[in-house]
């Protein structure tokens, strides 16, 4: 296959992967649900309507990530409607990334052996799981923690807590997308050493600086002055890395036979 051919592959996989991502979008963006009751049961199917899911998880957003003295305030009236579309937007990167990781893995297979294909693919359920686990643990832990340790210099100060609406969207989903994909280091960490492009002892060898940098990491994306929140987030990526370590060592002794 030459260099033509490729381009047009990944194309073609980059824009399949969009059309889904934008159907996601443009039901998150337009639809809701409606309650109704079927042989003493309740059910809820899709409708269009204003309500949207993404308003839907706005508002649980702002009630669980948020205290209640944080007002979230609107600047202008096309701010509403945009922070909807970068919900909607990234609900649906979100919903379409196991997709993603699919098409990602299905274009690397060619310039792998046989069994490494077999063993990669066999990682596409786990690598969705990891994503969404991080997407969950930003949203969960990192997100409240952080805006709760910022807004307290706030209220130090004596100034009104408020939130614009598109800066809370921008950062929580930011935030969540970051810890997602690093939440994706032992598939990473797979990948780079199937394909030779490091050795499976770098990784052992250099786990001191890996370290080092996800302090370094942590503290820039939350900075909170406790450093609560820097050890909350990097302890995870250390246990993820070393995961990553165990993963390698375990298929160390299967050889790639030549096809």
């Amino acid at each position: 296959m030459n260099i033509f051919e490729e381009v047009a592959q990944l194309g073609k996989a980059f824009l399949s992967w969009m059309g889904i991502t934008f159907a996601f979008s443009l039901f998150f963006f337009g639809f809701g649900f409606r309650q109704a009751a079927l042989f003493g049961l309740t059910l809820y199917y899709p409708i269009p309507s204003l309500n949207s899911i993404s308003v839907y998880f706005l508002e649980i957003a702002k009630r669980d990530l948020l205290s209640g003295e944080i007002q979230v305030i609107v600047l202008n009236p096309l701010e509403a409607f945009l922070s909807l579309v970068i919900i909607s937007l990234l609900l649906g990167l979100i919903s379409s990334s196991p997709f993603f990781i699919y098409k990602a893995i299905k274009y690397l297979a060619p310039a792998l052996y046989q069994t490494e294909k077999k063993a990669i693919f066999k990682i596409l359920i786990p690598s969705s799981i990891l994503f969404i686990l991080g997407c969950l643990f930003a949203y969960f832990l990192i997100i409240p923690t952080t805006f709760k340790a910022l807004y307290s210099f706030v209220i130090a100060i004596g100034a009104e807590p408020f939130f614009c609406l598109t800066q809370f969207v921008s950062m929580v989903f930011a935030l969540m997308i970051v810890v997602g994909i690093i939440f994706l280091l032992p598939v990473f960490m797979v990948l780079l050493s199937k394909m030779g492009i490091v050795s499976d002892n770098f990784w052992m060898e250099n786990w001191r600086y890996a370290i080092l940098i996800f302090f370094i990491f942590s503290a820039i994306i939350t900075p909170d002055g406790t450093g609560i929140t820097m050890m909350m987030l990097s302890i995870p990526f250390m246990g993820l890395y070393f995961a990553g370590i165990l993963l390698l060592k375990n298929s160390k002794g299967t050889k790639a036979p030549t096809e």
